[in-house]
């Protein structure tokens, strides 16, 4: 009998502990939060050559904004992977999408038709109207027009590759104002999965975007396109940067947490930055001179990280002292600093150093051997020369300077200002 009025009480105790609070006098119901994310048809009334009205006959696209305060205004169109007859949307599409958006770029997932319901030519559209729904709403998105570019996973690379090689240009009189834009690329990013650029295309005709490429040796079917693709662009002259890793399977997407295969988001990113697109800003061209306690440096390299602001790449110059004046660096403006303050960081390699351009006898004879004028005794004069060189090491280690003083309590900052060439001299005493 005290068992089964347990049992029947049971659930009453339970419904009171778990029932809701009642709602204070005043006091509103929190609203219920729709998280499912928000999807755009590129085509509201119906995708050409549309056979049916599923979700996977009408193309659309998922965006993922970031924050206005980390926004960069740049913006890619990702395309999931899956040999046109499926989409990895998750770790191709999604997870993409909020690694890009916690680093300020806006990623639009690409919801894009596949077979057998279409063909290559059906996914093709649906990536050239993605690019250009981005930029004809770029407003809406708080995207900058001039900073869209499109990344792809396998088939999702060769899709982004069909859409970069056959544009769909601006067309200023059309009724749909999405087809008054253009859909050019302004950057493409392709993870294991190409083809060779096709040999009919006319390099001269189609402005490639700078390109960056990603895949394992071991994915050697696919590897094998992108080795052919980057040749091709480099034959192009188009600016590409290629990280080919030994080991990992096909299909790897963002593997955040692989110490080895996580890096290559970091380097795409890296590559981005370094390339102007996540800024607005116009470059400057530095140059200047590097002393250390009173000499020129030797040999090494100034970092320039940037203090202000989403977005501005930081920007390494190189002392190598191949030319007539020493300490000497120089930053062209495509690779210049962004107009801002910088922390500047000197890094010193060697206290004694002599490059071979400056090297009066490796150059004299050089061009002795060059023209076939050497003689027995140039050959004698360069061994004695090479036998009383001193190449001994000279540092125990790199040195590195923030502070022009060791006992300032401050680091080195410049700032760098719009318009003419900026002009720095960097003083820095290591006691």
């Amino acid at each position: 009998m005290i068992l089964k009025t347990l049992c029947a009480t049971l659930p009453l105790i339970a419904s009171l502990l778990f029932a809701p609070l009642p709602a204070r006098a005043g006091q509103q119901k929190s609203p219920i939060i729709d998280q499912s994310p928000r999807v755009i048809k590129l085509w509201p009334k119906g995708a050409p050559g549309a056979t049916g009205d599923s979700d996977e006959d009408t193309p659309a696209i998922i965006p993922y904004l970031p924050a206005p305060d980390k926004n960069t205004g740049a913006g890619a169109l990702i395309c999931p992977g899956g040999a046109f007859t499926n989409r990895a949307v998750n770790h191709e599409g999604v997870l993409i999408a909020q690694w890009l958006k916690s680093r300020g770029i806006a990623g639009f997932v690409l919801r894009y038709r596949i077979r057998p319901l279409y063909t290559r030519d059906d996914s093709t559209q649906d990536a050239l109207r993605g690019l250009r729904y981005l930029r004809a709403n770029a407003a809406e998105f708080r995207l900058d027009p001039n900073r869209i570019g499109i990344i792809g996973f396998s088939a999702g690379a060769e899709l982004a590759m069909f859409a970069v090689f056959k544009p769909a240009p601006a067309q200023p009189e059309a009724e749909d104002p999405i087809d008054r834009v253009s859909s050019q690329a302004n950057f493409m990013i392709l993870a294991y999965g190409s083809s060779p650029m096709p040999a009919s295309l006319n390099t001269n005709d189609v402005a490639i975007p700078p390109t960056f490429m990603f895949c394992t040796a071991e994915d050697m079917g696919h590897l094998r396109g992108m080795m052919e693709l980057y040749a091709g662009l480099v034959r192009a002259k188009v600016p590409v940067e290629t990280h080919f890793f030994v080991n990992g399977e096909h299909g790897v997407g963002f593997p955040e947490g692989d110490p080895v295969l996580g890096e290559w988001p970091k380097l795409m990113f890296n590559w981005a930055r370094a390339g102007g697109f996540l800024t607005p800003e116009p470059r400057v061209a530095v140059e200047g001179i590097v002393k250390v306690d009173g000499e020129p440096l030797p040999h090494g390299y100034v970092i320039f990280t940037p203090l202000d602001k989403n977005g501005p790449p930081p920007v390494t110059a190189y002392v190598f002292n191949t030319g007539e004046v020493l300490g000497r660096f120089a930053i062209r403006q495509n690779q210049g600093l962004v107009p801002g303050r910088y922390r500047v960081e000197v890094r010193q390699n060697a206290t004694r150093w002599l490059s071979n351009a400056r090297n009066e006898v490796i150059i004299k004879m050089n061009q002795k051997l060059r023209a076939g004028q050497a003689t027995e005794a140039d050959r004698r004069e360069w061994n004695d020369y090479a036998r009383k060189r001193d190449l001994s090491p000279n540092i125990e280690g790199q040195r590195a300077y923030r502070r022009r003083r060791p006992k300032d309590k401050n680091d080195i900052v410049v700032e760098i200002k719009a318009g003419a060439e900026s002009r720095i001299q960097i003083e820095i005493f290591s006691r």
